[in-house]
Parts: structure tokens; sequence; C-alpha cells
């Protein structure tokens, strides 16, 4: 499908997001809009919207078998899902069912009938349409992403209107806990964080504070389409005469500010085209997201397991990345003499992962759990490094062990009918 169609599967599109509008007025009239009561859609049967824009059926991401009932665009060439609806319960190896019962229920059903997802309604509708039109983001709904291209379920990161009382402003969280961006105020025109906005010659926003809360909408003006994604960064795209997506701005402009963007035990550095690498000792938990560059927040795992069966404390050691101080589950300060006496420290605890000593003021930091936002070092540096635990298996080797074994090759090499005495 292409980098920009990868890209886009793993987003969380909301500028042309569109609804299934389930109608209980007026009189049912058939069309390729619409799906009234008693039909349904399976298979290759699709719904789409008047003008054109926009297609609803089923589809599979690329070497999955599993199924979904999205929204996408009609007429681009690069399939670009803008909604799912059972992100979270694909059909399995078939398509299933998309049916608007007698009684004006929508639901999802799997090839053995088993639901797998539902609209709830408190009216009967005559029908349900599919619209041309674009959302209001804002309110209680929050936009979740990707987990990857090749699986809608809920990711990570999350976009949403600030909840903070009187703040009106959007917000990007990780983990639904910590705030990493913020739009900064809306003062009529524009959000303060977010100056390209003001470009009214490209699309008008429109902010509308009523009951349910604080609600923002894009209208496309001067270019075809513009939408907005969100995997961990505010994205704005247009659709140009060639039909490809052009990135017109986005926010935070560093990739390496969104919170845990390369998971557990992995280091951002912002000027690599590969943004997120392993610290040393651990490997990628998703290859396969991993190098396509897909998404990089399922971390890192470790290639050997820590000794923690030591009556005495284990055989681990420790690595010193150039990198920032991380975060993690918790973190516990102690005052010792040397940097050994903290190692001694760290290594009777197995839930203890990395460590920093500062020798102006003898402090011993430890960290507990996985390690989290960690990147490059960038000058100037502190006087206090990160060590980070690992197997011995994942130190690196002696220059002694390393030159005994190459005069063992070299010997076995010259002496072939002697190799025993080795």
């Amino acid at each position: 499908m292409g980098e920009i169609r990868e890209k886009f599967c793993l987003s969380l599109f909301f500028v042309s997001i569109v609804f299934i509008q389930l109608k209980s007025y007026g009189v049912v009239v058939e069309g390729e809009d619409i799906l009234s009561l008693g039909a349904s859609i399976t298979g290759n049967q699709t719904l789409i919207s008047k003008n054109g824009t926009f297609e609803l059926g089923f589809f599979s991401p690329n070497g999955t078998n599993n199924w979904y009932i999205g929204i996408w665009y009609a007429n681009i060439p690069e399939k670009t899902v803008v909604w799912v609806a059972n992100r979270e319960t694909p059909a399995r190896n078939r398509c299933g069912v998309l049916k608007l019962s007698e009684e004006g229920d929508l639901g999802l059903f799997d090839a053995t009938g088993a639901s797998l997802w539902s609209v709830n309604v408190t009216k009967k509708p005559s029908q349900a349409l599919i619209l041309d039109s674009g959302m209001r983001f804002g309110g209680q709904k929050k936009l979740v992403s990707w987990k990857s291209s090749l699986d809608p379920a809920p990711g990570l990161f999350s976009y949403q209107v600030d909840p903070s009382s009187g703040v009106k402003q959007l917000v990007l969280k990780w983990n639904n806990s910590v705030e990493y961006w913020a739009s900064g105020p809306w003062d009529g025109n524009v959000f303060s964080q977010i100056p390209e906005m003001s470009n009214k010659a490209l699309y008008n926003i429109s902010v509308e504070i009523i009951n349910s809360g604080f609600h923002v909408t894009y209208t496309s003006i001067a270019i075809k389409n513009v939408l907005s994604r969100s995997l961990s960064r505010m994205q704005l795209y247009a659709l140009l005469d060639d039909a490809k997506w052009t990135l017109l701005w986005s926010q935070p402009r560093d990739q390496c500010a969104v919170y845990g963007l390369c998971g557990a035990y992995g280091i951002c550095n912002s000027n690599n085209l590969q943004f997120c690498s392993c610290v040393e000792g651990f490997t990628p938990k998703d290859t396969r997201a991993w190098y396509s560059r897909d998404s990089w927040s399922s971390g890192c795992v470790r290639q050997s397991p820590l000794n923690c069966v030591a009556e005495n404390g284990s055989s681990d050691g420790f690595l010193e990345p150039s990198v920032t101080f991380p975060d993690a589950d918790s973190a516990s300060s102690y005052p010792v003499t040397t940097k050994e006496d903290c190692q001694k420290v760290l290594l009777l605890n197995c839930s203890c992962t990395a460590f920093t000593f500062n020798l102006s003021s003898g402090l011993c930091q430890i960290w507990y759990g996985h390690l989290l936002n960690m990147r490059t070092s960038l000058p100037p540096k502190s006087n206090s490094n990160v060590f980070i635990r690992v197997a011995a298996s994942a130190l690196p080797k002696t220059k002694k062990s390393s030159s005994k074994k190459t005069q063992l090759q070299l010997l076995l090499v010259l002496s072939p009918l002697h190799w025993v005495s080795f």
C-alpha cells in the first residue's frame, strides 16, 4: 500500500470522520448511501455517501485474517481508513454481516452470528445513512490511536478537549494519564500553540461552547480535502491534485517530545530517520512495526533475563548509555559514598532496573520497573550518568577475553589436526 497508507492506517482521523446517521423521520428512499430496515451488507458490498466522498464496507489489513467494518475515502487509490466500528473485536478469517434489523438495531455479526458491535438508540430509526459531512470534535469525546497499521485496537495515545475546568484547549495524552502537549487556549481565532491555524485561505475552524462542552469543527476551503490525524502528534494533511496526502503542519514539532514514543527501554533521537532504538541488550518487542517505522510504542524487551536468584545479589551488570534520566514505575534515593555502593543496593532488589550516582551530593537514585521516555543526551551533560541493569550475557566482552578468542580461532586455522588439544 505504500508508506503513506501505512501511516494513515495507524492513525486516527477526526476532521472528516463520517457517522452512520440513524434516521427516524422522513420517507425511506433507497440508494447507495442508505441501509433500510431489515437490510444488510457483507463481502464486497458497500455504502457510498451521496457525493461519493466516503465508502463504508469491510476491510482486512494486509497480512492478517481480521475483518473490520470501516469508512474510507471512496475515490482515493490509497485506501485511507478514517473510522472503524469493531476495532477491538474483529471478525476472524471471514468478513461478517452489518445489519439494520426490523426493530431498528444496527449491529455487526461474525460468520457464526455472534455479535461484534452494535449501536444503542433510544428511538427506532427507519434507515441508516452514510453522510458526506464531517463531525464536531470535543465534549466528552476522546480520539484514541491505533496500536499499529495492522491492528486498529486502542493504542497508547489520545487526543481530547482539556478536561480542566474553564480551559478551552486541546491536549495529547499518553496512556490516559500523562499530558505531553497542549494546543494553548482558544482566543476566538486560533489556538495559541498552533499558529498555522490562522491560514483561513486553506480551511476554517469554528468553535462552539454548549451544554455538552467545548466543540471544534474543521471545514476545508481551498483544498479538496483537509484532515487531521493523531497517532502521537497532531498533524494536518491536505489531499492535493496528485491524490497524495501532503503534510501541512504537525505538533509537537519535536518527535521526541512525545511521551513514551519509543516504549519501554527505547531511546529517542530526533536527528535520526529511525527515531527509536533499543538500549543495548534489548530488542524490539514488535519487530515488524519497529523497523517499518510504523509504531515504536510497544518498546523493547530483554534479550536475556536478569539473574535474580542468587542469594547474595545477582551477577547482572550495568550499561551506561548517553541518555536523559528515564521515567519509571517508581524511584527512590539513598545517601552512599561510592558508585559501587549504589550498585550493591540495586543488585539486591530484582525490581530495580537502573540507577544514577551524583558524586558531588553523594546521592544514589534508583529506578524500578520499565524505563520510559529516554532520549539521547543533549549538551551540556549533567554530572550524573544513567546506569541500566542488564544480564551478564548482555555486557560487552572484555579485551582480554576477545583477544583469547581471536588467538584460539587462529590456532584452529593453522593447526586443524590438533583442535582436540584446545
